[in-house]
């Protein structure tokens, strides 16, 4: 949906915002994180992706070259006139074109970490806490895709095996905001700097809901 807001036009700003509040601030998943991990969780979830999505997404947007990356499948009449005018035929033109180029990549991306998984994610025990664990699992929580709402459950088995509030916290908010394959999806119509920046920001976010969940006793 942000590739498609952004090839018809959207502006950089608007499609980060798009992209990153989708899977931040969905209010299932609000509902959901509330009864299973607690509704602090929520309240932080909340804080940092109203950050992300209103602030970031906008500064980011705001500093993007214009023009920098132009859109590559502009969904105009004249698509559809190809084909007498039936909307139906130039949506599934247009389906096609993404999905030959995104699809292929999301399932080499996808294949390779899911090799390296065992080498990105600790043994968790009850060591597994402080400020070097809670960068290390806000970076790692960056890279990996994961089902709406696949956050809660990951953190949730993860805490019971002993993972501290700091890291919990990086991963709850870092692993559903992007990820690399997300990234490499938006790289030809979002300019390399704006998304470079956004993944900055949410690991940086990230790290700091660690810092907070830990000092707040979660």
């Amino acid at each position: 949906m942000a590739l498609g807001l952004r090839k018809n036009g959207s502006s950089v700003g608007a499609s980060l915002a798009y992209w990153l509040g989708n899977p931040l601030l969905n209010p299932a998943t609000m509902v959901f994180m509330g009864f299973v991990l607690g509704w602090q969780w929520v309240g932080l979830r909340l804080v940092v992706g109203a950050l992300l999505v209103f602030f970031v997404a906008y500064v980011v947007g705001r500093m993007a070259v214009a023009g920098a990356v132009s859109p590559e499948i502009p969904l105009t009449d004249a698509q559809g006139s190809e084909f007498g005018g039936s909307i139906w035929l130039a949506w599934l033109k247009s389906l096609w074109r993404l999905s030959k180029g995104v699809i292929p990549e999301y399932v080499i991306l996808v294949c390779l970490l899911g090799a390296v998984r065992a080498w990105l994610f600790p043994a968790v025990t009850p060591s597994v806490n402080g400020l070097s664990w809670t960068v290390v699992l806000a970076f790692t929580g960056t890279l990996f895709v994961i089902p709406t709402a696949g956050e809660i459950p990951i953190v949730q088995t993860l805490t019971a095996f002993g993972l501290g509030a700091g890291p919990a916290a990086a991963l709850l908010i870092t692993l559903p905001a992007l990820s690399l394959p997300s990234l490499l999806m938006l790289y030809r119509s979002i300019p390399l700097k704006a998304l470079g920046m956004t993944w900055l920001a949410v690991l940086f976010l990230g790290i700091v809901s660690g810092g907070a969940a830990t000092l707040l006793g979660f």
